[in-house]
């Protein structure tokens, strides 16, 4: 294929025609009927004028035609095309005065044509044009019947791009707006030229400069629905130097790109964009992009990301003495005569976010500074760098006296230097000689103002395509094959035998429609003899009949295929044997197998009694889940992968099911095992978020970028409001360096999670006010108001289901024991537990003092845990509270008065997304991600490190196996905040790992103090329930139970049902320990430990059958528990029952 670029300038000029076809409801200034005619200018150069013709009835025909030439080559042939309009000028011929030889002539209106479908592959086009008149549009009132309209054509004899320079080429639109907020001393009446400057690339190696002049100096409040206008100063009419149906796109405050986008900011920029005065210049500037320019633009973005833009003020040249003719003198002070010389920083990286057209946003303005832009972009001032289009001279600082140039000569000499420098054309490197850094004091204003400009750059196409969801789909379908969401036809052996089943019954079915038209009336008339002769006679009579009448034949040949398609699909026979006693086993070895299908088929169609259901389990599947959660916990991977297994061979076409099984297959460290599960659950839901994240984290793990980059974009395609798929992505960018898409990413993960923070605390307000209205608040009593509620007592029930109201002893094999008695015994039971409150304040100043470390709080702390409203028995602690939490007792120390902040109007992210995300990885046991996004958590965190990153830190280095450094972050965290559950929660688990269960179980009974749960309550409940058995005395015993019952209340499992029947066993409530055992055997008959606890209760209650089996499966579970073992034995020795052997 040919270079786009070679065929810009390979073709000859093009010339483009403008028809001017009629006009109508003109008005002229001496009447109804003027005499007009049509003057045509385009760049500068007019195009020719009309004939004169009279307007009669309101229209006028000019069919006048005039044409130019397009140069397709250079910066400036389709440049101009796209953003320099044809003028139309529509002129009125006055009538001649006496004694005046010449007409003349006064401008009735204007319109301007644009040539943009042109540079967009259409060759003619027509339009009807407002004629805008001369004066204030706002003054004239104009209505669409009396509108003056104007018809056109526009044409070339072919296309100007080329459908491959269309598909290469692309349209940029730079529109400067306003300046807000300007310096006071911009307040003065005199008049000046504001100007905005920036330079872009192009397809050459020069840069060409967009300016954009004329700013207007406003009071009054901009209009929220405002025209843009064209970047050309020779259109008199005001209405016309508005380009058509083109507007400027207000976006919300919070989705702009710019710099003055935060909540701060808000109150600032309404009051500045109010009825305070600006500079407003509302200008598109469109620049056409050839594919070289592009490539030169997306370099330029990568390398510098920031486009400086600078802002400068000219005072508007005075009328000369000279018939117009400028001196040399006079045009030197007129180039020198710049000032407020500022410079705004674009950040353009935005453009490269793939399927990113626009960015538009407020940005600061700042002094301008050689050195410091230099610094930014690395490129030096193009300012006179004799780039076409720019500016020359120097910018002089009238009000700074270091800057005041006092005699002609040195300012000659500044001219003669910087003419010098005009002829300089200068690269894209620094500069060769340290540049001076000037004061520019005038440029100080802008940041004593607090300055800003707000631009706008969008493109016709984005930079980078963003991928389709189809085409991300596709890509995942290929390296993952969806399964099919039915099973495919059977084939093979399988279908062979069906069909041969088929044929049986069909045959049958024949064979009865014979009996019963042969013996059938004899039947219904009860004549027909049951004698074992009679029904022999019978069937001799039928077979003779199917004989006879050829039908037996005929079932042997609609049985023939049937039987061939066995033979050669499930015993794979297709050739002949070799001899004959080969022939006779085969046929031996089929005749008993097609028997002994017929006799399963005929069985199928004569049995009349339904066949018994299969039982149903108990157990669902989040149960299962939730026992292998808690294998893992205990290390016991083997039972963890059971329960994982089982869960797949109830549903292998569950993604979840696969997922979980995945995130065990990481914890195990086997990432190809993990990676096959992932893909698994991807075969099964295409669209399964969190399975598509997981299966780029291991690509990216195993090297394989490209498969990573598409798992992770499709996740995010397919749910594009996840904060979690936007970051995790961000994290995968990061460590290939790509800044620019990282920071994409990051950006709109905090837009993300801004929205789903503001939605949910609108929720909440709306709910809390619904209660607020319904329920009304109580009169307290006597008095007593916000008097806290304590409990002295609570008494947890255990709870029965319909799947557990008929407990029995379940073997392992499935079979059900007799359990009659048991079963008859269980009833609810309560249980009181207490400990002594001077215990547990000791235990919690123990426990603090080990993390305080300044005087302060090491005061503050232990006077406030002394208050008896801070410290809640541990027999509440297990069991929810049925009324609400006490109210903390206040406290100066602990409690200030702070009135309430006022409601924010502007969302703010409160939560951050490197945590969010580093919670989700290490729950996924991705722990080489959450490193990363840990990494970025203490990057960002510009107000100080939060009590939840050392506790998230401390999780991850406990994963790692690091517990040195978790103990480190978690006294960090106790610094921070004493009162996070999940802080002591994970003390608790450091100190038992370490074989501590003294302080273990003070930090796990801290932890169950606050009324938020911590990370993984049932964790905290068995572990501090298996401390208080160690311990061995009826308190400890009581506390156990509590616990282990909160446990079963909260997430019934085997384990947590086991320690309640360990503990009422150990204080002698039999029927309350034989109920818990049932309980627990329901949930898992597996557990050697409850066989071993149920046969103590069945030898303690003298049932010596009951105790001979569960013994039985105690040993045949392989029971590893010596010590309970040797409990079972001694008992049982001692009682004289219960072992078989002895």
């Amino acid at each position: 294929m040919e270079n786009p670029e070679t065929e810009y300038k390979a073709r000859k000029p093009i010339p483009v025609q403008i028809s001017v076809l009629k006009a109508v409801n003109l008005k002229g200034s001496k009447g109804d009927n003027p005499l007009t005619y049509v003057h045509v200018e385009y760049n500068n150069f007019p195009l020719g004028d009309s004939a004169k013709f009279q307007v009669v009835e309101n229209e006028v025909e000019y069919n006048f035609t005039t044409s130019f030439d397009c140069t397709l080559d250079g910066i400036y042939g389709l440049d101009s095309l796209v953003h320099k309009p044809v003028i139309l000028t529509i002129m009125e011929v006055l009538p001649k005065e006496k004694k005046k030889k010449d007409e003349k002539v006064a401008m009735l209106g204007q319109a301007t044509v644009d040539l943009l479908p042109l540079t967009q592959g259409e060759c003619t086009f027509t339009r009807t044009l407002t004629l805008h008149p001369l004066g204030n549009p706002l003054e004239q009132v104009v209505t669409d019947e009396t509108k003056s309209l104007l018809d056109i054509a526009v044409s070339v004899p072919e296309p100007l791009l080329s459908e491959t320079q269309l598909e290469g080429s692309n349209l940029l639109r730079i529109t400067a707006e306003s300046v807000f907020s300007i310096p006071e001393s911009w307040s003065t009446a005199a008049p000046f030229n504001y100007i905005v400057s920036l330079f872009l690339p192009t397809s050459t190696s020069k840069e060409v400069r967009v300016m954009f002049t004329n700013g207007i100096l406003k009071g009054e409040k901009e209009p929220s629905i405002r025209p843009k206008r064209w970047p050309v100063n020779n259109i008199t009419a005001i209405g016309a130097q508005n380009i058509p149906d083109s507007f400027i796109e207000i976006c919300p405050f919070e989705d702009e790109d710019g710099e003055l986008n935060r909540r701060e900011d808000l109150a600032f920029r309404t009051d500045a964009e109010g009825e305070k005065k600006h500079v407003m210049w509302n200008i598109e500037r469109r620049c056409f992009m050839q594919p070289e320019a592009l490539l030169r633009l997306q370099k330029h973005i990568a390398e510098t990301i920031y486009f400086p833009v600078e802002i400068k003020r000219l005072p508007l040249a005075p009328p000369t003495k000279t018939g117009g003719r400028v001196s040399k003198m006079e045009k030197v002070d007129e180039e020198g005569a710049i000032s407020f010389h500022g410079v705004a920083y674009v950040n353009m990286a935005p453009l490269l976010y793939p399927g990113v057209k626009r960015i538009r946003g407020a940005y600061s303005i700042h002094p301008y500074n050689e050195l410091e832009i230099f610094e930014k972009t690395k490129r030096k001032n193009q300012e006179t760098a004799g780039i076409p289009g720019a500016l020359k001279g120097q910018a002089v600082h009238t009000k700074n006296a270091l800057n005041k140039v006092k005699d002609d000569k040195g300012s000659k000499e500044v001219y003669k230097k910087n003419s010098v420098n005009l002829k300089m054309v200068t690269g894209d490197h620094a500069p060769d000689q340290e540049m001076p850094s000037v004061p520019n004091v005038e440029g100080e204003q802008y940041l004593e103002a607090r300055s800003y400009i707000i631009l706008e750059f969008s493109l016709e196409k984005p930079l980078v395509q963003k991928r389709l969801r189809e085409e991300l789909a596709k890509r995942v379908a290929e390296m993952i094959p969806p399964r099919p969401l039915f099973p495919r036809r059977t084939s093979g052996a399988d279908k062979a035998v069906a069909d041969y089943h088929n044929q049986i019954i069909s045959v049958a079915k024949i064979i009865m429609n014979e009996y019963q038209e042969m013996f059938g009336r004899k039947l219904a008339e009860g004549k027909l003899s049951q004698e074992l002769q009679d029904q022999e006679e019978r069937k001799h009579k039928l077979i003779f009949e199917l004989n006879t009448s050829g039908k037996y034949f005929a079932f042997k040949e609609q049985l023939k295929h049937a039987v061939v398609k066995i033979v050669r699909e499930k015993y794979l026979q297709t050739v002949a044997f070799e001899n004959k006693e080969q022939l006779q086993i085969f046929l031996n070895e089929l005749y008993i197998f097609l028997v002994d299908q017929m006799h399963c088929c005929l069985h199928k169609l004569l049995h009349v009694d339904p066949p018994d259901p299969i039982p149903e389990s108990s157990l669902g599947s989040a149960q299962l889940k939730h026992f292998a959660k808690e294998a893992e916990m205990n290390k016991d991977f083997e039972l963890a992968k059971k329960y994982h297994q089982e869960r797949l061979a109830r549903d292998r076409n569950n993604a979840e099911h696969w997922f979980d099984y995945g995130i065990f297959q990481l914890l195990l460290s086997d990432h190809a095992k993990a990676d096959e599960c992932f893909r698994e659950a991807v075969a099964v839901n295409q669209e399964h978020i969190s399975s598509l994240i997981l299966c780029g984290i291991l690509a990216s793990m195993n090297e394989r970028y490209d498969d990573a980059d598409n798992f992770f974009e499709s996740a995010r395609c397919f749910e594009p409001a996840s904060v979690l798929a936007w970051t995790i992505q961000g994290l995968f960018y990061e460590s290939q360096d790509r800044t620019i898409l990282s920071e994409m990413a990051f950006a709109e993960a905090r837009k993300l999670q801004t929205a789903a923070e503001m939605l949910k605390k609108s929720l909440d307000e709306a709910t809390a006010g619904k209660k607020k209205t319904e329920i009304p608040e109580a009169e307290p009593e006597n008095g007593k108001k916000d008097q806290p509620v304590v409990n002295d007592e609570a008494e947890p029930v255990v709870q029965e289901s319909s799947s557990q109201s008929a407990p029995s002893l379940i073997g392992p094999d499935g079979i059900s024991k007799p359990a009659s008695s048991i079963s008859s015994r269980k009833r609810n039971f309560s249980v009181k537990a207490s400990v002594d409150p001077t215990k547990v304040i000791d235990v919690l100043e123990n426990v603090m003092e080990s993390l305080q470390q300044d005087e302060a709080l090491s005061t503050a702390v232990p006077t406030a845990l002394q208050s008896p409203a801070l410290l809640p028995s541990p027999a509440l602690l297990p069991t929810p509270p049925a009324v609400p939490s006490p109210a903390p007792v206040s406290s100066p120390v602990l409690n200030p008065v702070v009135e309430p902040p006022p409601k924010e109007t502007i969302p703010v992210c409160t939560r951050s997304i490197y945590l969010e995300a580093a919670k989700f990885l290490l729950e996924v046991n991705a722990l080489q991600f959450a490193s990363r996004a840990m990494a970025h958590e203490l990057l960002s965190n510009e107000n100080g490190l939060s009590c939840e990153y050392h506790v998230v830190l401390a999780r991850l280095y406990m994963c790692n196996e690091e517990f040195g450094k978790a103990e480190d972050s978690l006294a960090e965290a106790g610094r921070i905040d004493h009162q996070n559950p999940d802080l002591w929660a994970l003390l608790g688990h450091l100190s038992y790992m370490k074989e501590n269960y003294s302080k273990a179980k003070e930090c796990y009974e801290r932890a169950l103090c606050y009324v938020n749960d911590a990370l993984d309550m049932h964790t905290i409940c068995l572990r501090l329930g298996s401390i208080y058995l160690q311990e061995e005395n009826v308190q400890s015993y009581k506390s156990a139970k509590s616990t282990y019952l909160f446990a079963s209340q909260r997430a019934p499992s085997c384990l947590s049902w086991l320690g309640v029947g360990i503990a009422c066993y150990r204080l002698n409530e039999l029927a309350n320990a034989e109920d818990a055992l049932c309980e627990a055997n329901i949930l898992c008959n597996m557990n050697p430990e409850v066989w071993g606890y149920l046969t103590l209760v069945c030898l303690k209650t003298a049932r010596k059958l009951e105790a001979e089996q569960t013994y039985k499966y105690t040993l045949k579970l392989n029971l590893q528990n010596k010590m309970l073992l040797d409990e079972i034995h001694q008992l049982q020795k001692t009682l004289g029952f219960g072992n078989p052997s002895l």
